[in-house]
């Protein structure tokens, strides 16, 4: 049903909650994702014991920590990093991504494997020689919240810092500043401030899009460069001015669902935590009134007890034409406020659209011909192809299943994986084509590190367990970390009848021109 979903809150703190709920909510659970889910619930709880407000925790927060923590002792590998998943080579920036999240949970209050940690560190310390300069500030960053001072090859970096971008001046400020090295420190901090962009109060970073698909890799975004500027700014110069500012557009930013990424989440929640925390934001009230069309629909007050509230304006609330929605304070105290409208237009055909063309077919699994005809109990070879224009980085493609169709999970990735005779794992992407295979009842979700540009096809088994007719919606394929790389295929229409029953022509919905779509979060 079409609606708008109206936020409201009195702090930031408030905000920071609605992002938990996003990461704890989230479908799927890679290497980062995890780290992502983790260690913000680590964090902000603190943050909240800190404030003698843990009351607005999530009840099971302790435990969503403890799992996640657990999940990435799963996924380590045996040479002590991590990779997207556990199938990938090991990546520098999710193993630093890892070890600065198990480390900062550690230092947050929880039991965290000290075996996990230092094999973390020992492979980083090995690696960092062949890094991207920018991934090994990243690298010190996170070795340095994980207690391991490495001071000359931090030096060594900074006389090099021009090959630096905002993110990595950021974090290589941050450990300068905590191996006592001020002034460098500073003059990082310094030369951060002369690239900000302040506009209408507004304070921040651009973060490039392309360079040898450096950003694409690492989960570059804007979001996550100016979060780890507010981070450095909060230790080392914490001007309110400008922090102020920075923290309105981080808010700015926000979404319907989060931060954008979950990566961009995760950062985003770390440093309005830092901020909350220094700043003591918003001990007062906050009155509020909300009108439609002139007539109220909602009025109160946020306090400490429930700092934001959730409104919904329903489809039959709104006028035909043109409505005014008007958000109004009652009293001095502070109001952040985020909308989402929601649409929902029936649509009996959905075409394709996207900058990814993606076709889906069902085939017969002997003789790899199209099906005309499906009957009841019949095994059916599903085929995407998918066919980009550029290079793309952990990319998801995913299957939605008509009614009548149910996969068959061939239960991979459950055996112990080989070793070759020179210690190195047999990743199994290499012969499949993915990373990482989801079966569940409405969907097939498959997972790519990286895609090169041109075609890929990919295919699973599914079986007709149900008569009747369905419809399949589009198949999807995107870029988890970037938001333009997108397509979907037409939805396709199928009658599933049985063995007694003459058989009825799989039907694929003809393409509607002009159909446009919007990408997942």
């Amino acid at each position: 049903m079409s609606s708008v979903q109206l936020e409201l809150s009195r702090s930031i703190t408030g905000n920071l909650l609605s992002g938990l709920e996003y990461l704890t909510g989230y479908p799927y659970g890679c290497v980062e994702q995890i780290m992502s889910k983790a260690l913000p619930n680590a964090v902000i709880g603190r943050a909240l014991r800190q404030l003698d407000q843990l009351e607005l925790a999530p009840a099971d927060l302790d435990q969503m920590v403890e799992e996640g923590i657990q999940m990435l002792y799963a996924k380590q590998h045996y040479d002590g990093g991590w990779g997207w998943w556990y199938d990938d080579a090991t990546h520098d920036y999710q193993t630093a991504w890892v070890l600065f999240g198990l480390a900062t949970t550690r230092d947050a209050g929880y039991a965290v494997d000290g075996d996990v940690i230092q094999d973390g560190v020992d492979w980083l310390l090995q690696h960092l020689d062949s890094m991207d300069p920018r991934t090994e500030a990243f690298a010190l960053f996170s070795l340095s919240t994980a207690g391991y001072t490495e001071l000359s090859a931090s030096r060594e970096l900074f006389n090099e810092r021009q090959s630096l971008d905002a993110f990595s001046r950021a974090a290589l400020a941050i450990v300068l500043d905590a191996d006592g090295e001020d002034a460098e420190a500073r003059m990082l901090l310094n030369e951060l401030l002369e690239v900000v962009v302040q506009e209408g109060g507004y304070s921040f970073w651009l973060s490039p899009t392309e360079d040898g698909h450096y950003y694409d890799k690492a989960m570059a975004s804007s979001t996550r460069t100016t979060a780890m500027a507010l981070s450095a700014l909060l230790k080392i110069d914490p001007d309110p001015d400008l922090t102020d500012q920075i923290a309105r557009w981080l808010m700015s930013q926000r979404r319907s669902y989060g931060w954008g990424t979950t990566n961009e989440t995760a950062f985003a929640l770390l440093a309005l935590s830092d901020y909350v925390l220094t700043t003591r934001e918003a001990a007062e009230t906050s009155g509020y009134r909300v009108l439609l069309n002139g007539s109220a629909i909602a009025q109160g007050t946020l306090t400490s007890d429930q700092p934001r509230i959730d409104i919904t304006v329903s489809a039959d609330q709104l006028a035909d034409g043109i409505n005014q929605l008007q958000i109004t304070r009652t009293d001095a105290g502070l109001l952040y406020y985020s909308m989402v409208a929601q649409r929902y237009i029936p649509q009996a055909e959905i075409g394709p659209a996207g900058s990814i063309l993606l076709e889906r077919r069902y085939l017969d699994p002997s003789t790899r011909s199209p099906i005309d005809h499906i009957k009841l109990g019949q095994l059916v070879l599903v085929e995407l192809e998918i066919s980009t224009q550029r290079d793309g980085f952990y990319m998801l493609i995913e299957d939605h299943l008509p009614g009548g169709l149910e996969a068959l999970n061939e239960g991979l990735n459950t055996s112990s994986h080989e070793f070759t005779e020179y210690g190195d794992p047999e990743y199994r992407w290499s012969t499949l084509g993915y990373n990482y295979k989801e079966v569940r009842a409405d969907r097939v979700t498959f997972f790519i590190t990286e895609v090169d540009r041109g075609e890929q096809t990919l295919r699973y088994f599914a079986r007709a367990t149900q008569e009747g007719q369905f419809t399949a919606l589009p198949a999807e394929a995107y870029g988890m970390y970037d938001a333009a790389l997108w397509g979907r295929s037409s939805s396709t229409s199928i009658d599933v009848m049985s063995s007694a029953t003459a058989g009825v022509t799989l039907r694929e919905v003809a393409v509607v021109p002009g159909t446009e779509g919007v990408p997942l979060p």
